[in-house]
């Protein structure tokens, strides 16, 4: 199974960047990371699809600054879902990375849409009720 480069850098489109910035403003996240790994944790959950990643994308943190059995989950996730779709597994961190950030950009997306509206307290209360 290929792993993360812990020292690869995160890179969430603009638009992305944006509503994290948003999510961790009005006290939803502690910080956009988690935000981030959380939108990416629900889309693979919810088999969302997922689109080529565009270019102009900016620099977020380091993988570094995840916790290792959280990297670990997501590695694992993401071998999951390539075998179950029939597709190759990643052959270097660099790619799935990209596919990490394909699922995150698919959640933000959604989850961008279902807190539409919402304050950052409903939206916690919104994120109980999804891990629950």
């Amino acid at each position: 199974m290929q792993r993360f480069d812990i020292n690869a850098i995160v890179r969430p489109t603009p638009e992305a960047k944006r509503y994290l910035d948003v999510l961790k403003n009005n006290g939803s996240f502690n910080r956009m990371i988690d935000a981030y790994i959380f939108a990416a944790s629900y889309a693979m959950k919810h088999d969302l699809d997922i689109l080529p990643l565009p270019t102009g994308r900016s620099d977020l943190v380091s993988l570094s600054l995840i916790d290792e059995d959280i990297r670990l989950a997501l590695e694992a996730s993401i071998h999951i879902l390539c075998q179950r779709k029939g597709e190759n597994t990643p052959s270097d961190s660099k790619e799935v990375l990209d596919i990490l950030t394909q699922y995150a950009e698919a959640g933000i997306k959604v989850l961008k849409q279902r807190w539409k509206g919402k304050v950052g307290i409903q939206i916690q209360d919104d994120i109980r009720r999804i891990v629950m």
